[in-house]
């Protein structure tokens, strides 16, 4: 009950442990940088270099020029992932950015950026951006000195050639441009929420592991009917539902006890993220009490001790599978989120991963909880009607 949860819970989180970030880790992006450009006059290399040299808390850009385009290519390709992107600026890039301006033809394929094939990398996005951006500004700076000096060359207008200083209204222009950013101000709002693989793995399993649990008191049930102890105990002043709820009680205070005890090592050892404690005491509680009642009907629709595993097997796995015990319930389709709480998985892992990972308060999961102890009722009361206490038995004559 303990054991073997806690063991398959720590090969899972850290297996998956790569996949999660603490929100305060500093992305690192190695880009091979081949420019070609090599007059005076060449403004775009120049100016993607630049951009490129990012050193903040949140994201490092490391640039490493080359002498050749093939050298860029080696070091994207090469296995020790010696660059994640390349870049290579061919040689007249500016010249023939400018000529396209002039000609109002759309300039294509100035800059190349080599990735690995079939490439999803996030960073290659990144330094995408960066050399889109810089191309977009000088386009805009040399379209407006296409813009002066049209408007200087129409008939009645009077423009000394040498006041009008090309380079110096472009870069104007595309400082203006790569600089909008600062119009904006970026603010934050409400706390950070930390989440790492643990928080997902440890209630998953947790309430996986307790579900199996049922195999144990609905066994324990069906052999003392087997027996004929609950026919004995019918003549004892005892009402039948103080029969069930005293097997009920026990089996709730077994299972509320080993998820305590998972969720107490979970935060101790594998550091989870407890936002609220009487958000998460109170879906402990109402899932304990859920899954009994669960245990309960299953009992009472079950004949004997042979069949109970494989029912329970078979309700818990396809539960679990669909309810969020191995995955957030929030990355399925909104249609399998519904189906999926015919199941108490589904109800219990909304508000865990409501509360452990996107910080809902207590009466944002407060419908889960009630969700959890009417699915309990509705349970027991079903199991109170169905319930036989005295095993059938074949009359022969």
């Amino acid at each position: 009950m303990l054991i073997v949860p806690l063991i398959l819970i720590s090969v899972v989180g850290f297996a998956f442990g790569s996949f999660y970030g603490d929100g305060s880790s500093q992305i690192q992006i190695k880009v091979a940088l081949n420019n070609q450009e090599t007059a005076q006059d060449a403004f775009l290399g120049k100016s993607i270099i630049n951009a490129l040299k990012i050193n903040t808390s949140q994201l490092v850009i490391n640039v490493n020029e080359y002498a050749s385009p093939e050298e860029v290519k080696q070091q994207v390709s090469a296995s020790d992932n010696a660059a994640n992107v390349g870049i290579v600026i061919p040689t007249g890039a500016s010249q023939t950015l400018l000529n396209n301006l002039q000609q109002s033809v759309t300039p294509k394929n100035l800059v190349q950026i080599y990735t690995l094939p079939n490439s999803n990398d996030l960073r290659v996005t990144v330094v995408q951006n960066i050399v889109n951006r810089v191309v977009q500004a000088q386009l805009v700076g040399s379209a407006g000195v296409g813009q002066v000096q049209q408007v200087c060359q129409q008939s009645g207008n009077r423009c000394a050639p040498n006041t009008i200083d090309p380079a110096a209204i472009s870069a104007a222009v595309a400082k203006a441009a790569t600089e909008s950013d600062q119009a904006t101000q970026t603010l934050t709002a409400g706390k950070i929420i930390t989440v790492g693989p643990f928080d997902q793995a440890l209630p998953g399993y947790a309430i996986f592991f307790s579900l199996f649990g049922l195999n144990a008191v609905a066994a324990t049930i069906l052999q003392e009917k087997e027996d004929g102890t609950f026919r004995r105990l019918l003549i004892a002043p005892i009402q039948k539902y103080a029969l069930l709820g005293g097997k009920m009680l026990a089996q709730w205070i077994v299972t509320m006890a080993q998820l305590s005890i998972i969720f107490i090592v979970g935060y101790f050892i594998f550091k989870v993220h407890i936002n609220d404690w009487l958000a998460v005491s109170l879906l402990l509680m109402s899932t304990s009490f859920a899954a009994t009642g669960l245990g309960m009907l299953l009992v009472s629709v079950v004949r004997t001790r042979a069949q109970i595993n494989p029912v329970v097997s078979l309700v818990v796995l396809v539960t679990s599978a669909i309810g969020g015990a191995w995955w957030p319930l929030f990355l399925e389709p909104t249609w399998l989120q519904q189906l999926a709480k015919i199941g108490i998985t589904a109800w219990a892992m909304e508000g865990l991963n409501g509360s452990m990972i996107l910080g809902k308060s207590f009466m944002e999961v407060l419908p889960d909880i009630l969700g959890l102890l009417v699915y309990g009722l509705i349970c027991l009361a079903l199991s109170l009607r169905l319930f036989s206490f005295q095993q059938k038995t074949a009359v022969v004559k």
